[in-house]
């Protein structure tokens, strides 16, 4: 694989933008990579809550299904934007100078995706020990869809200061925001 990277720098120094588009691509593999990635987290979510619910059913608490189960419906959709996001967000990787304050931005914003599915994956392992007790159960889905929100609300800035940026909505060489 070093000798395919090496043939690759060596024609990106003959070929004039050459090098340019491979950084793009690079882009727009490590973004897929790290959506995949979240979602995949996301996904895993699931089965707890399917446990839950289906302890519940079971043990014939019906009127308690509801809040999981919007949640469970919530994860769904978020999980979905994240994965089938527009591949690389066009604006955001095509023929565009992009400045080191962008670019940290979005890493800044990618950090923040990270860090919210982490706190989602806490609040739903709480959820099974708080599944006992309908009033608990009720607060602790209330939680874990208040996560899911703030997480899908992180996604949407995300989304939205990318395309802005790669609609001309900022000025090369300007921070998208402070």
């Amino acid at each position: 694989m070093s000798e395919l990277s090496n043939w690759l720098e060596r024609l990106g120094e003959k070929i004039p933008g050459y090098g340019g588009y491979v950084q793009r691509e690079r882009r727009r593999d490590i973004d897929k990579l790290h959506r995949e990635h979240l979602a995949d987290r996301l996904r895993a979510l699931k089965t707890p809550l399917t446990d839950v619910l289906r302890d519940l059913t079971s043990g014939g608490r019906l009127l308690e299904v509801g809040p999981l189960d919007r949640v469970q419906k919530k994860l769904d959709q978020v999980e979905n934007r994240v994965r089938f996001a527009s591949y690389g967000y066009s604006g955001f990787f095509d023929v565009v100078k992009i400045e080191d304050e962008q670019l940290d931005a979005i890493y800044q914003f990618d950090l923040a995706l990270v860090e919210k599915v982490e706190a989602l994956e806490a609040k739903v392992r709480d959820v099974k020990t708080k599944a006992g007790e309908a009033g608990t159960l009720k607060t602790a889905a209330a939680e874990v869809e208040s996560a899911v929100d703030d997480l899908n609300a992180t996604f949407d800035r995300r989304r939205n200061a990318i395309d802005s940026f790669g609609d001309g909505g900022q000025t090369p060489g300007q921070p998208m925001f402070s």
